[in-house]
């Protein structure tokens, strides 16, 4: 609890970095989760119409699009983790005094690095707690965006749209059905406007892990070898 009430109060103090890094843990889950449920919405659509007929222009644009979602998931990853290093090495400079004056007092290294760690964990926890809290409340927004943005992203990187047909056979996209062109016809349902919410928070949990794990291991390094620094010095 004493950690706790300290790591707390040191927050309450560096308000501006403490504000930063929660808003950044905020967005990155937000934009993260976007992108795997992107990737969860093709997969979908994937599973409902790969046993149609004549649809190899759509698995190549299938593939050409998860291939999409990941390289912008990976760049996202990469651009997360040179802002987060960014934030936590200017809060750890903010810091130093303190750190000293701990060590100063008699303070065990391992003390120091796991308050640094809560440290910077309690913004982060505030952040995915607001982020957790939007994606709830605004699913249906979140879904219909997703839904639209897809379509918009594959267009922008020069993936063309394709048609689903043969000789006997139209997939039309609204309404989702399958009509045949003989005198019967057949209604297949496709549940591509509909994202589960266990689906979202799978994702989430996913980059809350990457985010937290990553940040922890970041911390602690860097709290460890800027104390021997100062110690050597």
């Amino acid at each position: 609890m004493k950690n706790i009430r300290y790591a707390y109060a040191s927050v309450s103090y560096h308000k501006k970095t403490s504000f930063s890094l929660g808003l950044f843990s905020g967005l990155f889950l937000v934009l993260s989760t976007s992108i795997l449920n992107l990737i969860d919405l093709e997969n979908i659509f994937y599973q409902q119409v790969k046993n149609l007929a004549n649809l190899s222009d759509y698995f190549k644009n299938h593939q050409k699009l998860i291939h999409l979602f990941l390289v912008m998931y990976i760049v996202l990853l990469v651009v997360a983790l040179f802002i987060v290093c960014l934030l936590l090495f200017t809060s750890l400079r903010l810091k130093r005094q303190d750190m000293l004056k701990w060590r100063i007092m008699g303070f065990k290294r391992s003390f120091i690095i796991k308050q640094a760690v809560l440290e910077t964990l309690i913004p982060m926890m505030i952040g995915i707690f607001f982020a957790a809290f939007a994606l709830l409340v605004c699913q249906h927004t979140y879904e219909f965006l997703l839904i639209r943005l897809k379509p918009i992203l594959a267009t922008q990187f020069g993936i063309e749209r394709v048609t689903f047909f043969s000789p006997n056979l139209v997939v039309e996209s609204t309404p989702n059905q399958v009509m045949t062109t003989n005198d019967n016809t057949t209604f297949i349902s496709l549940g591509i406007t509909n994202l589960p919410i266990s689906v979202i928070f799978k994702a989430f949990l996913k980059n809350c892990l990457l985010l937290t794990a990553t940040t922890t291991v970041v911390t602690s390094i860097s709290t460890y070898l800027f104390l021997k620094k100062r110690i050597q010095y």
